[in-house]
């Protein structure tokens, strides 16, 4: 926790207003990929409720809502799909391209060992954050390189 708190000191000190732009904009990128996903989420919403609405003109009440739901269903499942090839054939040939470029950091068994719960949730949030979009790679790349330089000075 001491370091975690040296690290946060350090990127607060006056100096690093470069820092303080990327944490930024990070906390704003999240903010607003939030209110989007439940937009998305209501939006899906009162499409699958207008389908069933329409369907139900026509069709059993019951079988418009079956209908209406395996079709959300399949979209989901297409999406998925579909966004699943194309992130695995785009990580692949940058791993293979840039696998002797890694970068040295600290030895993190040493921290995962002494900060297990703090460890697991901050893997989990940059994992979710560095999945939501192409943008939200570059500032998450960005802060941990500057926060490594300002860390080992």
């Amino acid at each position: 926790m001491s370091n975690l708190n040296r690290i946060i000191l350090t990127v607060l000190k006056p100096g690093n207003e470069y820092v303080k732009a990327v944490i930024t904009r990070l906390i704003i990128f999240a903010a607003v990929l939030f209110v989007s996903t439940i937009l998305i989420i209501i939006g899906l919403g009162f499409l699958v409720w207008s389908s069933f609405l329409y369907l139900s003109t026509v069709l059993n009440p019951y079988v418009a809502a079956l209908i209406s739901g395996l079709i959300a269903i399949l979209f989901a499942g297409v999406l998925f799909v579909i966004v699943s090839a194309f992130t695995k054939a785009s990580g692949d040939k940058k791993s293979k391209e840039n696998q002797d470029k890694a970068p040295k950091f600290v030895d993190t068994s040493k921290v995962v060992e002494e900060y297990p719960l703090e460890s697991g949730l901050m893997a989990m949030a940059a994992g979710f954050i560095a999945g939501s979009s192409p943008e939200s790679k570059k500032v998450l790349t960005e802060l941990f390189v500057t926060l490594s330089k300002n860390s080992s000075e």
